[in-house]
């Protein structure tokens, strides 16, 4: 049996009672990293816990980390497993240990969380159903921001790392266009919210673990993205649409894109 707990965004208040129960009473406890503001508190209830800290160190990728942390509580028994946020919002080493449970025959529980995405809405006081999209910020070149809907930009936890976002996030937004740098959304006494341009999105000098990047929707009627011409074609397709658009095939079209 395995047991996947969250530990919340970072303020105590928000860690739950049957989580903080099962951590209490857990044999063996492992922690994903000790670097989370709710880490102190659960060591002064007295709660013994080992750490995958060591992978970070010893790893070449992140990869590689949450597979070798998959591995070992794949193959430790009653264990108990904890991590940041809530346990199914991106955490991949979760991803990888249901997987790899689910081909043993070896039963996981989820106990949820509060995750940062929640506090992140709270902070900045956006609702969510009028369109988020969440994108790993290493994996930009494949999960490609939306500008209709608000974006937040996860793993954007250094400078260096801050850098590569701006530079890819500068082929869909302008330079001059606003966003929020916002870390540890919540936590009392370490949340910090700034509002600047793209372009100084790497000069904050407080960028941290707790760190993401939140992208307002673009309001400007000027600028399209590809899901505009999908509408576009979809509309002149559509049952009072253009004649001529619909009477199109690949075949007659083929023609104007050789020329």
């Amino acid at each position: 049996m395995i047991k996947i707990v969250g530990l919340g965004p970072g303020s105590k208040e928000d860690l739950t009672m049957r989580s903080i129960n099962i951590m209490k009473n857990a044999h063996n406890l492992y922690l994903r990293t000790e670097i989370h503001p709710n880490v102190e508190y659960i060591r002064s209830l007295g709660v013994k816990f080992k750490t995958f800290d060591h992978y970070y160190e010893n790893c070449e990728t992140f990869d590689e980390v949450y597979e070798s942390i998959a591995r070992d509580v794949i193959n430790t028994e009653d264990v108990v497993y904890a991590v940041p946020g809530h346990p199914l919002v991106a955490e991949k080493s979760v991803r990888l240990i249901t997987k790899y449970a689910k081909e043993k025959g070896i039963e996981v529980e989820i106990i949820p969380a509060l995750s940062f995405i929640d506090a992140i809405t709270v902070a900045l006081k956006i609702d969510p159903i009028l369109g988020l999209k969440i994108i790993d910020g290493l994996q930009l070149d494949k999960q490609k921001p939306d500008i209709e809907v608000g974006n937040i930009i996860t793993q954007f936890y250094s400078r260096l790392v801050a850098s590569d976002i701006k530079l890819k996030l500068m082929k869909t937004y302008r330079d001059e266009d606003y966003v929020y740098v916002i870390r540890a959304a919540g936590v009392e006494g370490l949340e910090k919210i700034e509002k600047v341009h793209l372009y100084e999105i790497d000069r904050i000098s407080w960028i941290d673990h707790l760190t993401s990047l939140y992208i307002p929707p673009v309001k400007d009627e000027g600028r399209y993205d590809f899901n505009e011409l999908i509408n576009v074609m979809d509309t002149l397709r559509g049952e009072d649409g253009c004649p001529w658009d619909k009477e199109q095939t690949h075949e007659s079209l083929k023609r104007y894109l050789i020329e």
